[in-house]
């Protein structure tokens, strides 16, 4: 996970390494937000989100897929889909794998490795999207001022 994401940390610090904080608090509000709501719901109520959540999955992988055969023609409209279908994905996965690690517990399996790893993994994929995402923002603020400036 480092050796992917050092490179776009890299890339954001030397632009505008502000953006790194900002994503970062904001994915840790996002996963407490979301973490505390599957904890305060009703037993086992979110569980039925995994099946759904494979599929879109699935979907978003097929739609990667399929940009990548297509030389990228396709790549504006489907990589908005990506980025911001990806990130709500993962905001449903924390709630589905902080309910998965409430059942866990009550069945006594107690695998610590394994639930901290899936909640990394949803950590980690929320705050590269929302850092894509600030990103790109700040780039069309930046490009919308320079045009302003030539006016």
């Amino acid at each position: 996970m480092g050796c992917n994401l050092s490179p776009l940390l890299a890339m954001v610090a030397f632009h505008n390494p502000q953006l790194i904080v900002t994503a970062l608090m904001g994915t840790a509000m996002i996963f407490i937000c979301f973490s505390l709501s599957a904890m305060y719901a009703k037993r086992r109520h979110f569980l039925y989100l995994g099946g759904m959540l494979g599929s879109a999955m699935s979907i978003l992988f097929t739609f990667r897929f399929l940009n990548f055969i297509m030389g990228g023609t396709l790549s504006a409209g489907l990589y908005e889909i990506e980025l911001y279908g990806g990130l709500f994905m993962f905001m449903a996965y924390v709630i589905f794998d902080t309910q998965m690690i409430i059942e866990d517990a009550y069945a006594n399996r107690k695998d610590f490795v394994a639930h901290a790893m899936e909640l990394l993994i949803d950590f980690v994929a929320i705050f590269v999207r929302l850092l894509v995402i600030l990103t790109r923002n700040a780039e069309r603020k930046r490009e919308e001022e320079r045009r302003k400036e030539r006016q």
